[in-house]
């Protein structure tokens, strides 16, 4: 007897017992010739998956960022009415810094130096109360002789460390060198109630005076830096042409 189509009838096919491991060996060959090709792609120099890969960018997506402008003076503050000079020719020589001389010139710095300042900027934007980088900073826009630039640097110092000589009196010499008189004597007043015989403070206290035209305390000031410094310090002789200069 003939049994209708589908009528209990048997599937077509393989046994699983020899299915399943042709499978398995065909899986692992594709797996095999996939990964062949992979490897070749990430070691052709140039290819999207190579050495040389880079992300397709569009538009604003390749712009460097810019560092963050360096803040200037701290909230609060602000300029002393000035009746000085500035800075004077002759006489004491010009002011003495408080650590280092000062130089610089036109042309800029070398590529050492800015790559140093760009470090110190760096520093400071991420944090604004980085002392060390604000001092380094200012000491070396002092050296550029751009002292209108170490000024608000040295402010932002002090703020932290209100009691450095050093750097109050760099900063005095800034403010005198940008015509701020009143506001250097001011800084150079401060230190000497604090430190009364500080040498660099005693010195630029007279170049200030003479300045501003107060004559008699500047002889006074000389004076009392040659006896605190001794006859054989380096700006002695400057301050001795000073007191010449001002007996006549």
């Amino acid at each position: 007897m003939i049994r209708p189509a589908g009528a209990n009838s048997v599937p077509v096919g393989l046994p699983k017992r020899i299915a399943l491991p042709i499978f398995a060996v065909f899986t692992i060959l594709f797996l095999g010739i996939m990964g062949y090709f992979l490897k070749i792609g990430f070691g052709t120099t140039g290819s999207a998956f190579g050495p040389g890969a880079t992300v397709a960018q569009q538009g604003d997506a390749v712009l460097q960022a810019t560092p963050a402008p360096i803040a200037t003076d701290p909230p609060g503050t602000f300029t002393v009415p000035q009746t000085g000079t500035g800075p004077i020719s002759g006489g004491a020589g010009g002011a003495l810094p408080g650590q280092q001389t000062g130089g610089g010139t036109p042309a800029g710095p070398p590529a050492q130096v800015m790559a140093e300042v760009t470090e110190l900027r760096g520093r400071i934007a991420r944090n604004p109360k980085d002392l060390a980088a604000l001092v380094a900073l200012g000491n070396m826009e002092f050296d550029a002789r751009k002292f209108e630039r170490a000024d608000p640097l040295y402010v932002r110092a002090l703020a932290l460390d209100p009691t450095n000589p050093d750097v109050r009196t760099d900063d005095a010499v800034a403010l005198h060198e940008t015509g701020h008189d009143l506001a250097a004597l001011a800084q150079l007043d401060r230190v000497l109630r604090e430190r009364h015989d500080f040498p660099a403070a005693v010195f630029n206290r007279g170049v200030v005076l003479q300045a501003i035209g107060r004559n008699t305390d500047a002889q006074a000031a000389f004076k009392h830096y040659l006896a605190v410094a001794g006859p054989n310090d380096p700006r002695a002789a400057a301050a001795r042409a000073a007191l010449e200069e001002l007996a006549r």
